[in-house]
């Protein structure tokens, strides 16, 4: 079974993905609102992949994705993100190394979409 953990501190979202990753027997959905109990999480679960919202009140989401890739580097990484100023991107991209990238409103199924092909899950 494959693990993705979403730190997201939008719980309306969270909550739309933990619905429809319920569809998926393969995938068991973990969740955290905010980066610091995300990269706790990360540390007691070891996610196959996170997916992670780069702006965050308190510690970033940016912040919280250096932290987890530089324990699991391993780990896949999907971004989500309402704000970018045309850097953002490609610095985090070049700096990170991340899997995807998506700017805010997500299409859900894309998202998806590109978590069970990074996960290799028909």
């Amino acid at each position: 079974m494959h693990k993705v953990l979403m730190i997201e501190d939008e719980e309306d979202l969270v909550r739309f993905f933990e619905e429809a990753f319920r569809h998926f027997k393969e995938i068991r959905f973990l969740s955290a609102l905010r980066a610091r109990e995300g990269i706790e999480t990360a540390k007691r679960e070891r996610p196959d992949c996170v997916i992670v919202d780069l702006r965050m009140p308190g510690l970033s989401g940016e912040e919280a994705l250096r932290q987890i890739k530089a324990e699991f580097p391993e780990t896949k990484s999907v971004v989500l993100t309402a704000w970018d100023d045309g850097d953002t991107r490609e610095r985090v991209e070049r700096e990170i190394g991340v899997d995807a990238y998506f700017e805010k409103p997500v299409d859900l199924e894309r998202v998806i979409g590109k978590v069970m092909e990074l996960l290799m899950v028909k």
